[in-house]
Parts: structure tokens; sequence; C-alpha cells
């Protein structure tokens, strides 16, 4: 009878492990290190960051080119920028993420189906906790098993009801300009 108990708990540890493994498995990976800027601009002059740590993965049910930039990965593209400027306005220690959810439906991402030149896209920002919805530009190229994308847009801190920390308060204006540069993600297996 103990025996048998046994048999039967191992039995079940084992199908969990290769049911987690499987699942594991299927779900697609992110690509690393994608070039994305963020400029900070200021009364008298702009601050410049950028990350080449960005993550970018298609999900393929939501249809959507999702991007994680982690704001700690930010560096100052100049010795005049404050080192510490993006992760206080971002609020870094409480929302250490960026997140960008931009649209790029399945027969987009189709390389015979892709037409040169930008395309507008609905996009989902979260900032600093608060989610938005907007449209960017989009240049998107494909083919079996990579998407490349590249984008530049423009966003307020008053539309995410952020604010910008007492510290900076003087020197920027809340306006935010985000450029991603060549960002690709690499499937392994074809759309």
């Amino acid at each position: 009878m103990l025996k048998s108990i046994l048999y039967n708990i191992l039995l079940l540890i084992l199908f969990t492990f290769c049911a987690v493994k499987g699942n594991a498995q299927s779900r697609s990976n992110y690509t690393s290190d994608n070039r994305v800027f963020v400029t900070l601009d200021g009364v008298s002059q702009a601050y410049s960051f950028s990350s080449n740590e960005m993550l970018v993965r298609y999900n393929r049910s939501t249809q959507k080119l999702e991007c994680i930039l982690n704001i700690a990965t930010l560096l100052p593209a100049n010795d005049s920028t404050p080192p510490n400027m993006a992760y206080d306005v971002f609020f870094g220690a409480k929302y250490p993420d960026l997140l960008f959810y931009i649209d790029a439906p399945i027969e987009k991402v189709n390389g015979s189906s892709l037409n040169p030149g930008s395309i507008n896209k609905t996009t989902t920002i979260s900032l600093q906790g608060v989610t938005k919805q907007t449209i960017v530009p989009l240049a998107l190229t494909a083919d079996r098993n990579a998407i490349v994308f590249n984008t530049s847009f423009d966003l307020m801190l008053d539309n995410f009801s952020a604010s910008v920390p007492v510290q900076y308060f003087n020197l920027l204006t809340g306006r935010i300009m985000i450029t991603i540069n060549n960002a690709k993600w690499v499937g392994l297996d074809t759309f």
C-alpha cells in the first residue's frame, strides 16, 4: 500500500515537472542587445541617455511587439548629464521597467506583405505605473525568423499623471523623446 502511494506521488511529480518544462519551452524568449535612446527635454539643454539592454519579443497571441527597458541600464550620453537623472525621473526604485507594447499584426510581420517606410501603430506604454495608449510611427521589416524595427516618439509626463522629481523641477520640461534603433526579435521558428 505504501509502495503504491509513493509510486503515485512520484508519477504525479514527474508529470508536473514534464508539464511545466513543456510550457516553458513553448514560451518565446526575449531578444536582448537592442538599442534605445531616451532624451529628457531640459529648459536650457537636452539630457540624453542610451541603453543596449532593452528586451524585445513578438507575442503571437496578442500580435504585439513587447519591449522592456530596465531604467537602471540607461547611461548618460555625456558628462554634463547627471548619471542618475533618468533613474530618478522614471522613479526606477519603484517602477524599474519602462514597458512598450506595439501593435504589429501578423500580416504586417510577414515579410511578403511589408511596405517600405513607416506605418502608424497603436502603442501601449507603461510609465511610473500608469498605462496609456498613443500612436507611434513604426518602420518594420521581417523575414522568416526575425523582426527588425525602428521608432521615434515623444511623451509628456503630464499625460501619465507623472511628475518631475523636485531636484530636477527647474531643469526639465516634462517632455521625453524615445528612439528605438534597429531593435530586433529573433524567433526560433517561422511566422
